[in-house]
């Protein structure tokens, strides 16, 4: 004879979710009863015009912050407080640093005219610039062309294979890098080692009375060995 078997919650009361939310509160007082979180859903096309949205928002504000930019030359508040050395305004938002005269990155006058040098002189070297004025007989190309004047050279300081200081070696007549000895002529003409360029060179104007200036924010990169 089978023997029915009574329902799994015979004799038990099914309560709702609410009620079991309202039983945990009270058996909790000192807690708020949980948030019950629900799925939002989006159909296709307005997960699309969400994204939209965004789009068009995020475009709106990047065009706002170019078109809006503090200038401290007309802004008495800002000049108060905005160095003499600053990143000059350029359309777009974007700035490039600006150098004072006499530091790296600007220009540099210097107290030796043209005629004052000669071919014979050993590269006179500008610690604060980081170059070397030297004249030669035949000044070396850079990638760019060359940049001497009146057979006057400007030569970056930094050798081109791992940027150590190159000195010239007076001795051998030659920039020689103590790291690992790449080896220069002193119009900056690669001779050996593992560099792969000759070294770089800086702009360089000679007036009609001989003043040299030369400009360490325009590099030339020195051409291929």
């Amino acid at each position: 004879m089978a023997v029915k078997s009574e329902p799994r919650n015979a004799g038990r009361r099914i309560i709702t979710q609410e009620e079991a939310e309202a039983i945990a509160a009270k058996a909790r007082p000192d807690q708020p009863p949980p948030v019950r979180k629900s799925r939002i859903k989006l159909t296709r096309r307005e997960a699309l015009a969400y994204a939209l949205v965004g789009s068009t928002a995020l475009t709106l504000a990047t065009a706002g912050a170019t078109l809006v930019q503090p200038d401290p030359s007309t802004d008495p508040f800002l000049s108060k407080f905005t160095p003499a050395v600053i990143q000059e305004n350029v359309p777009g938002g974007f700035a490039y640093p600006r150098f004072k005269e006499g530091e790296f990155g600007g220009t540099f006058t210097l107290a030796k005219k043209a005629a004052d040098y000669t071919t014979a002189d050993p590269p006179d070297l500008n610690p604060t610039g980081k170059f070397y004025i030297v004249k030669v007989d035949q000044p070396v190309e850079t990638a760019e062309g060359v940049v001497a004047q009146q057979g006057i050279q400007a030569i970056y300081q930094v050798c081109t294979h791992l940027g150590c200081l190159i000195p010239f070696q007076a001795a051998e007549n030659r920039f020689i890098c103590p790291c690992h000895g790449s080896t220069f002529e002193r119009n900056s003409d690669y001779v050996r080692g593992p560099a792969a360029r000759n070294l770089d060179q800086f702009v360089i104007e000679v007036a009609q009375d001989g003043t040299i200036t030369v400009d360490t924010g325009q590099r030339r990169t020195g051409a291929p060995a």
